[in-house]
């Protein structure tokens, strides 16, 4: 019951404007943190179940966490090391085992993210009238009630007002923020519709595309075309591992035939080109090349939560997620955390066919999922909610290996309801 109650309160956080927050020092008290920070003594509590359930997902992240917490103690001392790793232990594993601890079977998966998408759907009216009326309503109604102006005061000027729209925040800080997590539940929205049509499924999966382009953001877009080619990839796993060697062969041959002919590279010309501004594109590529400096000098612990070394017009802020990690914590971090999360989803797409085609397209939907933010995330960086939001997606799909059980499970539904089905129509 009470992983239910935490599972629902996480999810109506997840839409709690910032505005509603209380600062503890520099600290900044979130309703999302408070709920994760429960969930992570529960998960304490219920120590043996969690390490019923480990598998190698467990180790990696534990190892993560604790290398992330020898950086900062390093970097920032004992005090304020155990603070900083403190937040980053609830906000990494309060979600990811949130969702673990409830999330054990593929009624809750699809529960979980129905509410999510329902939510998500009624918020686009509120997405056009902002993009078209230039009107941050939300939180000009929440900064009325709590006297909060959290917002940068730069999403108020013409930088976010691309092709005569503003582009959206809705509920959360930022555009890529409301764009990221829209694309999370995009492809249950989308199979949702393919498997089991209903005018209503249509308009909730429409309504979040709707919604992800009003941000005019590149990121949940790339994430859309990511989705796609995993889609491919997960149809064709099993029965084409030849083709797909032969993709591999000649996307490296590309690789360096585009390295080779172009003194930019691969990398930087891909970060230029998938951007909506060419300027931002250009500005994330040297954000790449300024920060290799502090990672080759910190390679082992990282800078923590120093500034990075870099031009003196250029922000402090960093656009990619794996990027970050890896300057901060380490590239023994940053590599964990990075095989960590394509382990999660090979280890997933390695039992997909083996599904019941009632469960497969969920187990699909998280597959498509998990791998666009693992690749958005070298173009964007997992700041405020997006990053409990990952770790609970990652926590999400441990349901998913016991696919014998599942099938045994639907087949025995399916045989009571078709006798049910029969016995009906016998007594009409």
């Amino acid at each position: 019951m009470i992983l239910r109650i935490l599972t629902i309160l996480f999810i109506i956080s997840i839409f709690i404007p910032v505005e509603f927050h209380y600062l503890l020092g520099s600290l900044r008290i979130e309703t999302y943190r408070v709920v994760l920070g429960l969930a992570l003594v529960v998960s304490i509590i219920n120590i043996r179940q969690v390490l019923e359930k480990a598998d190698f997902v467990d180790v990696l992240l534990g190892a993560f966490i604790m290398l992330a917490t020898a950086s900062l103690m390093y970097n920032h001392g004992v005090q304020k090391g155990l603070e900083s790793s403190g937040i980053l232990a609830i906000e990494v594993l309060g979600s990811f085992y949130l969702a673990r601890l409830f999330i054990t079977t593929p009624k809750r998966y699809y529960f979980v993210n129905l509410g999510f998408v329902m939510i998500l759907s009624v918020m686009v009216f509120f997405s056009l009238y902002e993009a078209f009326a230039k009107h941050r309503i939300l939180h000009d109604w929440a900064t009325m009630i709590t006297g909060n102006n959290s917002l940068d005061y730069r999403l108020y000027t013409h930088y976010y007002i691309r092709f005569g729209i503003m582009r959206t925040t809705n509920l959360f800080a930022h555009p890529i923020l409301y764009g990221t997590i829209g694309a999370i539940f995009f492809p249950f929205a989308i199979l949702l519709v393919i498997n089991k049509f209903k005018w209503i499924n249509f308009g909730r999966a429409l309504a979040l595309l709707i919604g992800m382009i009003t941000t005019l953001s590149s990121a949940p877009l790339l994430a859309v075309v990511f989705q796609g080619a995993t889609a491919m990839l997960a149809h064709y796993w099993q029965g084409a591992k030849r083709l797909w060697s032969s993709v591999a062969f000649f996307a490296f041959a590309s690789f360096l035939l585009i390295n080779a002919l172009s003194n930019r590279g691969f990398f930087a010309i891909l970060i230029s080109y998938l951007t909506f501004n060419p300027v931002t594109g250009y500005y994330r590529m040297l954000q790449w090349e300024h920060s290799m400096d502090d990672i080759a000098d910190n390679p082992v612990m990282g800078i923590g939560l120093h500034d990075w070394s870099r031009p003196e017009w250029m922000n402090s802020s960093i656009d990619s997620f794996w990027l970050l990690v890896t300057m901060q914590h380490g590239v023994f971090a940053g590599f964990i955390l990075l095989f960590c999360s394509f382990y999660a989803v090979f280890n997933v797409l390695g039992v997909l066919h083996k599904h019941h085609p009632a469960v497969k397209w969920m187990v699909n939907s998280w597959i498509m999922a998990s791998m666009s933010l693992i690749l958005i995330g070298f173009t964007v960086d997992y700041f405020g909610k997006i990053q409990p939001m990952f770790f609970f997606v990652l926590g999400s799909i441990s349901w998913a290996k016991y696919h014998e059980q599942l099938n045994d499970s639907v087949n025995k539904l399916s045989h009571i309801a078709r006798i049910k089905a029969a016995y009906q129509n016998k007594m009409k």
